[in-house]
C-alpha cells in the first residue's frame, strides 16, 4: 500500500449516503440499498457511524457506487455539496464564525487530515483572491476527485460569503505524477 492510498474516512463523510437515501425514498430505500452491498458493507452501516470513526474506504465506496447504481447515476457532486454543509454548517461551524476566505483556504489540509487517512493535501498557493492544492493521493474514482472534492471546496467558500468562486481541477499526469490531483481555486474578495 502507497502512503497516499486513502484508507478510511470520519462517519459524518459516509452518513452523506445514508441522509440521501432517506431523503430520495424513506427507511425502504436505505434498506433496499444495504441489500445490494456485501454482507460485510451491510454489517458495517446497519448502525450509522459516529462521528469520529473511522470507517474503511473501501466499504464506503462500495456503499457509494451501490448508490449511484439504485438511483441511476452518479451523485459525487452532490455529495461534495452536501458534505461541506453537513460539516461546515453543522459540524464544524465555529470555522465559518472566524471564517475569512483566506483562513477557510488555510485550514483546508487540516480539515482534510481530520476527515481522511491517507493521502496528502497541501495549499501551495495563496493570494487575495485566490489559493491553489495540491492532493498526492488515489484509491477513490476519478469522479471523487473531480467532482465531490471541487464542490465541496465551492461551497465551503460560499459559506463564507465569498461570492464568485471558480474551482478549477487538473487531473494527474500519468507519465510524470499518475496520483497528483491540482485544484485552483478563485474568489472575489
Amino acid at each position: 500500500m502507497t502512503p497516499f492510498q486513502i484508507t478510511h474516512e470520519r462517519g459524518p463523510v459516509t452518513r452523506q449516503i445514508r441522509v440521501a437515501a432517506l431523503a430520495w425514498g424513506g427507511e425502504p430505500a436505505w434498506e433496499r440499498l444495504l441489500e445490494s452491498v456485501s454482507p460485510t458493507c451491510k454489517s458495517r452501516f446497519l448502525k450509522q457511524p459516529g462521528f469520529y470513526e473511522w470507517v474503511e474506504s473501501s466499504l464506503a465506496l462500495e456503499l457509494h457506487e451501490a448508490w449511484a447504481k439504485l438511483r441511476g447515476g452518479d451523485d459525487m457532486t452532490q455529495r461534495g455539496e452536501d458534505g461541506a454543509r453537513e460539516i461546515l454548517g453543522d459540524l464544524q461551524r465555529w470555522i465559518l464564525r472566524l471564517a475569512s476566505p483566506t483562513f477557510l483556504m488555510q485550514n483546508i489540509p487540516r480539515i482534510y487530515g481530520f476527515y481522511y487517512q491517507g493521502g496528502r493535501l497541501d495549499l501551495t498557493r495563496l493570494e487575495p483572491g485566490r489559493a491553489e492544492f495540491q492532493l498526492l493521493a488515489q484509491g477513490y474514482p476519478v469522479t471523487w476527485f473531480q467532482d465531490g472534492l471541487s464542490a465541496w471546496l465551492k461551497v465551503a467558500l460560499e459559506m463564507t460569503g465569498s461570492p464568485g468562486v471558480l474551482v478549477t481541477y487538473f487531473p494527474p499526469d500519468p507519465a510524470t505524477e499518475p496520483h497528483l490531483h491540482r485544484y485552483e481555486v478563485a474568489w472575489q474578495s
